[in-house]
């Protein structure tokens, strides 16, 4: 599943939008360390593909795909030596897959900032910069595990350690793990050690209306200008968050009764979702059984429908006899699976299969 861990000073509005994204109720106050407890929940991933399926199919349940957002305290300064919440639960982010970091732009004297001066440039730095000592202390944690398969002679082990050696050196420098150049073979000897740093970063920028359209696109210049190796201009998002917890909480009759419309937001919301999968190289594939259920399922793209069919069950990995495949537009075009395996356009695929973005996959076991 994808997952997005979100990180950020206190009183910058990571709970807001964790609440905003999730429809989740959580505890929001304007002083810091209001989050203690890590909020962890679901949002769905909003595809029109899902919806044409399952009114053919006239199914009941619709279960669209899902990412997972995980929301800790405010970090500060020091917080790698101690100070502040934030860095006791890291370990939750070092589990997801993504970073989104909020950075504040709002201004709202009634809501102190731990810095006392807006400056987004100085919170980004504080931020990579904790994130930065965090991955060197488990890169010394590492080192000792190394040691001692270094010791027993682990086929990888003298690999590995050279490779820690390397990025304790761009690490020490400032610089984010993902910012050096892997190898595949070098990412998977160093995947279990989920370093922050080599995670992709998503920025969402907490505005609200007294900063005008020019002044975001030179803070998001600035911002390249600064961080351009760790994150793309496509990567930054501008999201008025209290205003968007307000909308999402309001229901598609209510928004229509005060002439509301909820899209922007709502596209906004899903935009940073789908930049999540792109940045992951995720794809959707679909299952449906008719009137019971149609679902939608991330996928690494590149992966074969045996993968795919781990997702849904072991057994369908187990039992795996072979798949039958459409793509969503012929199966909406054909109007039924009958009428699709009549065109033509339902293939029957082995284990092999290469699943592709939009695949409807129908197993046989």
């Amino acid at each position: 599943m994808l997952s997005i861990g979100i990180v950020g000073l206190p009183n910058i509005g990571k709970s807001t939008l964790f609440q905003a994204i999730t429809q989740k109720q959580v505890a929001i106050a304007n002083f810091p360390f209001t989050t203690i407890d890590p909020n962890i929940g679901l949002a769905p991933v909003i595809d029109e593909r899902l919806q044409k399926i399952a009114e053919i199919q006239k199914s009941k349940n619709v279960i669209p795909a899902t990412v997972k957002f995980v929301d800790i305290a405010g970090l500060v300064k020091g917080a790698a030596q101690g100070m502040g919440l934030g860095n006791q639960f890291l370990s939750y982010i070092r589990e997801t897959t993504a970073i989104a970091e909020v950075v504040r732009l709002f201004s709202a004297p009634n809501i102190p900032h731990i810095e006392e001066k807006i400056d987004p440039l100085r919170d980004l730095e504080i931020i990579s910069t904790e994130l930065i000592l965090a991955d060197l202390e488990a890169l010394g944690k590492a080192f000792k595990k190394i040691e001692g398969d270094l010791k027993r002679k682990e086929k990888t082990a003298q690999q590995k350690f050279e490779l820690i050696q390397k990025l304790e050196r761009h690490l020490q420098n400032g610089q984010w793990i993902s910012t050096f150049p892997l190898t595949d073979k070098e990412k998977e000897l160093i995947k279990d050690f989920n370093f922050l740093t080599q995670k992709p970063l998503l920025v969402v920028l907490n505005v609200d209306d007294s900063i005008t359209p020019v002044e975001i696109e030179k803070i998001k210049e600035e911002i390249i200008d600064h961080i351009g190796n760790q994150v793309n201009k496509t990567d930054i998002f501008t999201i008025n968050l209290a205003k968007e917890l307000d909308l999402a909480t309001l229901s598609n009759i209510e928004a229509a009764e005060l002439n509301i419309n909820r899209l922007p937001f709502l596209n906004k919301l899903d935009d940073l979702i789908k930049r999540g999968y792109e940045i992951l190289d995720l794809i959707t594939f679909f299952t449906t059984n008719g009137p019971e259920e149609t679902r939608a399922w991330p996928l690494k793209r590149g992966s074969t429908v045996w993968d795919a069919a781990g997702l849904i069950h072991k057994d369908f990995q187990d039992k795996f006899i072979k798949a039958e495949i459409v793509n969503w537009r012929d199966f909406i075009e054909c109007g039924s699976w009958a009428k699709a395996r009549e065109m033509g356009k339902l293939k029957v695929e082995g284990k092999d299969y290469i699943v592709n973005d939009g695949d409807i996959v129908y197993y046989k076991i």
